[in-house]
């Protein structure tokens, strides 16, 4: 599993787990402030002060609401490379590539991983997949709410028959499952 590998799973979960769907929200109430806080200085040091205190701030302060809704999308969209990078630092002493090899078989995935000395298997029976998310490179089979196996579409090193069986395997299980 290479470092891409990794960071498209994080870039999945970030679009699809509950648990950045609720920082999302908490990202966007605290940027909203500093989109805020930029109307409200920008209408402060460049409009002109009218007579009224009230018209005044109600000016600025309905421009500084309006700054805050208008940079919302934008906000919104810094999300995903905020978390990403936020994932990088976090990680950046963990040693990728690791040795992952994922065996199919028809009644279940294994994953074999090596990490340094730590050798662990993980056998996921196909019933157990709880859903399915794919982007243009990779699938990822959740068989938990925050885990899941990582199977490339395709990869160097690996035939077009083999590639083929990989296909196969995956759409009898996966078919059946997405129909369930």
């Amino acid at each position: 599993m290479t470092l891409e590998d990794v960071l498209s799973f994080q870039q999945d979960m970030i679009h699809h787990s509950n648990q950045h769907k609720k920082s999302r929200k908490i990202w966007l109430i605290f940027m909203s402030a500093p989109a805020f806080l930029l109307g409200y200085l920008a209408t402060t040091f460049i409009l002109p002060r009218p007579e009224s205190i009230a018209l005044f701030l109600l000016t600025v302060i309905g421009v500084g609401i309006l700054f805050a809704l208008l940079l919302r999308p934008l906000l919104k969209d810094l999300y995903a490379p905020f978390a990403l990078r936020q994932f990088r630092l976090v990680n950046k002493d963990s040693a990728w590539p690791t040795d992952i090899t994922l065996q199919l078989s028809d009644s279940h995935v294994e994953m074999h991983v090596v990490h340094g000395k730590i050798n662990r298997t993980t056998q996921v029976p196909w019933t157990s997949i709880l859903k399915v998310n794919e982007n243009e490179t990779h699938r990822f089979l959740y068989f938990e709410d925050d885990e899941a196996l990582i199977i490339p579409k395709s990869k160097d090193g690996v035939t077009e028959v083999e590639q083929s069986e990989i296909d196969r395997l995956l759409g009898k299980h996966l078919l059946t499952k997405k129909s369930i």
